[in-house]
């Protein structure tokens, strides 16, 4: 029979089997429980680094796809510029050739409406100049601001005297807006004087080369035919600054 100790607290013990093996599964199921967490945590890391890499590889391949094509457009392009830069080019050429043509052509015209006019002008005597007329005359290319000149002076076949006389020639324009005259004899060195003496029975040609000053802007010339005669001829021309092309 058991004794109660007044004055102090009882307790009540309980008697438990020994088992080992219990503690044993316990620790190993914290440690597989542990260890699938871990394992369940690396793949799905794995899961999703698979995913972000599928993504960025399908993203990458899209792209080299797009520079491919951006390539091939531009190649495209470049080759229908260089197409388009050879017809321009073959164009111009052709204008330039029906350009050369016809400036061509219009000389020769104007050579032979000249050459009428020198033939007419012998053969018709003019009313009020004792047949004495201007036959032809051009200025065209010699180099730089360079120039040659031609003038023909003509009288008629009926007439058979001999024509004196002189012809001035003065060169019209502007330097920097404002006018301005040369004398032949001023621009040229062949010309020692302002008059160009004529004498001639039928035709007289009158040619050389004249230089322009630089900033001087030709505009015409003027020519003035004078007869040495008192009551002679007197014929003042002028000219637009028409260059034929040499």
């Amino acid at each position: 029979m058991t004794r109660k100790v007044k004055g102090s607290k009882q307790y009540r013990m309980k008697v438990v089997p020994h088992r080992p093996i219990h503690g044993i599964f316990s620790v190993l199921g914290v440690t597989l429980l542990v260890l699938s967490t871990s394992a369940g945590a690396f793949f799905a890391g794995q899961y999703q680094l698979s995913k972000n890499l599928d993504e960025k590889t399908r993203a990458h391949v899209k792209s080299q796809q797009e520079v491919d094509r951006l390539r091939a457009e531009i190649e495209s392009l470049r080759v229908r510029a260089a197409t388009a830069e050879q017809s321009l080019a073959i164009g111009e050429q052709a204008s330039e050739s029906v350009r050369a043509e016809l400036i061509a052509q219009e000389n020769q015209i104007a050579e032979l409406r000249q050459e009428i006019s020198f033939y007419r002008g012998i053969m018709a005597p003019s009313e009020g100049s004792d047949g004495v007329s201007i036959g032809r005359f051009s200025i065209s290319e010699a180099g730089e601001r360079r120039y040659q000149y031609k003038l023909l002076v003509q009288q008629s076949a009926a007439r058979h005297q001999v024509v004196t006389g002189a012809v001035r020639f003065t060169i019209v324009g502007q330097v920097d807006g404002e006018a301005r005259r040369y004398a032949l004899a001023d621009l040229s060195s062949e010309v020692e004087s302002e008059s160009i003496p004529l004498r001639f029975k039928y035709f007289q040609n009158i040619e050389g080369e004249l230089q322009l000053p630089e900033g001087f802007v030709p505009e015409g010339v003027e020519l003035s035919l004078k007869s040495s005669k008192r009551k002679g001829f007197n014929i003042d021309q002028r000219y637009g600054w028409l260059v034929q092309q040499s």
